[in-house]
């Protein structure tokens, strides 16, 4: 059996949850959302979805029906919104949220994996961390493969390239001071060097890339769903791989009490492995600085 509740099934919560549906990666899915109605007709309408593709059985439900999960995934939050500049003016509204969420998942007897995704994600998934007082490996925020998959998608455009020959990732804080990670680049598996233009021109797209896509449809959607559902699988099926996740680090990086974006090695138990890159100047110093705006934010609220 392999259980994962979603908490929070709006547009995003509801489209991870049909995400891990569809992929087959559950056997039971449990849907939690403050509007009750919602959690069940969305519920009802992925079951009926996969009456023709799998017996997984889908259910709303209470906090107490998250009992047996393996992982519950967090998307309970206000979203981003075009008139919002950062990710940063959505702290007040969803710390909040985040307390009332972590004092309710404290209270499930099995330790479960949490997946963080509400924003500003890195500081919510300190707080969840926090609040909850699970082992540091088990709370895992989810945004670094989304913005690696931006930075991919840049890189493919720019170099005129399929996607699928690019390996690139982001780390660091989910915002401003993101770190495309260019030393590390590779095309059809041949490092790549970049000029300073074309470092600008690439940070600049990933930067706005959120932005166009909310200001155009209200909201990115799929892109963190299968990002997200991505990592649930590493989580749930074993499955060795890279992901960049923010995880609360403890002399990795030589930084403590922190959540921010490093490359990572999951498994059943959450992060197995911490990798530690070594990075250029230019990227150590754009990840040090985020480092250090994320720990006078997290003061503010912790």
């Amino acid at each position: 059996m392999k259980k994962a509740t979603v908490i929070g099934v709006g547009n995003l919560g509801s489209c991870i949850a049909y995400e891990l549906a569809a992929r087959g990666i559950v056997t039971e899915l449990v849907l939690i959302d403050l509007y009750r109605e919602l959690a069940e007709g969305n519920a009802e309408d992925i079951a009926q979805a996969m009456a023709f593709r799998s017996n997984v059985e889908v259910t709303a439900g209470d906090y107490e029906d998250a009992e047996g999960s393996q992982v519950v995934i967090v998307t309970a939050g206000k979203p981003r919104t075009p008139d919002m500049k950062s990710r940063m003016d959505l702290l007040e509204a969803n710390i909040r949220i985040i307390k009332s969420v972590a004092s309710n998942l404290k209270k499930i007897r099995e330790e479960p994996i949490v997946v963080t995704l509400t924003n500003p994600v890195d500081v919510m998934n300190y707080a969840m961390w926090k609040l909850t007082g699970f082992d540091r490996r088990r709370v895992i925020g989810s945004a670094g493969m989304l913005d690696s998959a931006r930075f991919r998608r840049a890189i493919s455009r720019k170099l005129d390239v399929p996607v699928l020959d690019v390996e690139a990732y982001v780390l660091g804080e989910h915002g401003d001071r993101q770190v495309p990670v260019f030393s590390r680049v590779a095309v059809k598996g041949e490092k790549r060097a970049f000029s300073d233009e074309e470092r600008k021109e690439i940070t600049e797209e990933i930067r706005q890339s959120a932005l166009n896509v909310i200001s155009k449809k209200g909201g990115t959607v799929y892109a963190p769903a299968s990002n997200t559902v991505n990592m649930v699988r590493m989580i749930l099926e074993d499955v060795p791989g890279l992901a960049v996740c923010s995880v609360v680090l403890d002399g990795e990086y030589g930084l403590k009490d922190i959540s921010i974006g490093v490359p990572v090695e999951l498994s059943r138990e959450g992060v197995k492995r911490i990798f530690e890159w070594k990075l250029d100047e230019d990227e150590k110093a754009i990840f040090y600085k985020g480092a250090e705006n994320l720990k006078k934010v997290i003061k503010t609220v912790m």
